[in-house]
C-alpha cells in the first residue's frame, strides 16, 4: 500500500512539473472556428495534446525513478 501511495504522489509531482515545462514549449492556444453555411461555432484547442504529453513524460520518469530506487 505504501508503494502505491508513494508512486501516485511522485507521479503527481512529476506531472505538475512536466505540465509546466511542456506549456513553455507548446503554447496553449484556442481558436474560434466558424463553419460555412450553418454558422456553427466551436473552439479548437491543443489542451489534450499538452496534458497527454505531460502525463506520458511523467509516467515514464516515474517508472524510471521507481526502477532505480527499488532495485
Amino acid at each position: 500500500m505504501e508503494i502505491a501511495a508513494s508512486f501516485i504522489l511522485i507521479l503527481t509531482i512529476y506531472f505538475m512539473g512536466c505540465l509546466a515545462l511542456v506549456q513553455e514549449v507548446v503554447r496553449p492556444n484556442r481558436k474560434l472556428v466558424i463553419e460555412g453555411e450553418s454558422k456553427k461555432r466551436h473552439w479548437v484547442t491543443n489542451y489534450p495534446k499538452i496534458i497527454t504529453l505531460s502525463f506520458g513524460i511523467s509516467l515514464i520518469t516515474t517508472f524510471i525513478a521507481y526502477y532505480l530506487f527499488l532495485s
